[in-house]
This record gives C-alpha cells, sequence and structure tokens, in this order.
C-alpha cells in the first residue's frame, strides 16, 4: 500500500507557504536576474491559476498559495530583491565557497533566511534556521550547510538573542 503525503498547506503554516512561495520568486530571479518584482509575481500569478494542478518539483498545488500569508510573502519576496546588496555580502562570507558554486535553491533558502535574521526581529533565530532547513529538505537542497551558514549569520547579526 502506497502512503500519499499530505498536502502542504494541511502540513505547513500560512507562514511557512509564504516561504515557500517567496523561494519559488527569487529561485526564478537568481536565474533570470534581469526580471523585477511586477514580472515574477506575474510569473507566480500564472501558476497559481492553474488550479489543481502540482507545480512540477514540489509537493505544493497552486490552491495552496489561498492559504499562505500573502502579506509575509510579499514582505520577503521584496525584501530580499530590495536588500540583495546587503544580504548577498553577507551570505558570501560565510559560505565556504564561491557563491556561484551554490545552488539556485540553496541561495534562495539562504537569502530568505538571512533576510528574516536582519529584518523580523520578532520572528525567533532558531525559527528561521527551522524554517530554513524545512525549505531546503522540501526542495532537495543542502539542509546541513543551511543551517551551518545561518547559524553563523545569526550570531552575527543577533549576537544577543543567539547568546541565551
Amino acid at each position: 500500500m502506497t502512503e500519499r503525503s499530505p498536502r502542504m498547506s494541511a502540513a505547513h503554516s500560512s507562514r511557512h507557504l509564504a516561504r515557500v512561495f517567496a523561494l519559488l520568486g527569487l529561485y526564478q530571479w537568481l536565474a533570470d536576474p534581469e526580471q523585477d518584482y511586477a514580472a515574477i509575481e506575474a510569473h507566480l500569478a500564472g501558476l497559481i491559476e492553474d488550479e489543481g494542478e502540482q507545480i512540477e518539483g514540489c509537493d505544493i498545488r497552486p490552491s495552496d498559495f489561498a492559504s499562505c500569508d500573502r502579506s509575509f510573502f510579499r514582505t520577503l519576496l521584496s525584501g530580499v530583491l530590495d536588500r540583495m546588496t546587503e544580504i548577498e555580502p553577507l551570505v558570501a562570507k560565510t559560505v565556504d565557497r564561491d557563491l556561484s558554486r551554490v545552488s539556485l535553491v540553496e541561495r534562495a533558502v539562504l537569502f530568505i533566511g538571512a533576510f528574516e535574521l536582519l529584518a523580523c526581529p520578532e520572528t525567533p533565530w532558531r525559527v528561521i534556521l527551522n524554517e530554513s532547513v524545512e525549505l531546503a529538505k522540501e526542495f532537495g537542497s543542502g539542509y546541513r550547510f543551511t543551517n551551518a551558514v545561518l547559524e553563523k549569520i545569526a550570531h552575527e547579526v543577533r549576537p544577543a538573542e543567539t547568546a541565551e
């Protein structure tokens, strides 16, 4: 007997789903940096409108967007894009190789996690690390690598919180 995995919306919070859709948008931007936020959002809207079809390469359906925290999604995607000149060097100095050798999925997860550590002080750093590791696992990326890099960043940008 085969076991079906639960739909993502049933298994994850609205904020996690926001992170998933932000990851999809950021991945698209990393693949084609000439795109702006509007083009990325339009592309995601096209995916989301194909109701019922599972998005290739992941365990989400376009209908899951209805369950995501859209405000948080916009904050993450636009925040990472707007602050990329601050986020990219922060990540680059904690990675053990040139960023161009880090997969697009890993980079997207790291950039989202770094942005949250910088811009979302209301979210505990351990929650951000856990969510980032979950994204890395869901999208087939190096979750141990993700955890190690984001933990270093957390210690740098949230020293008081990580010392507790």
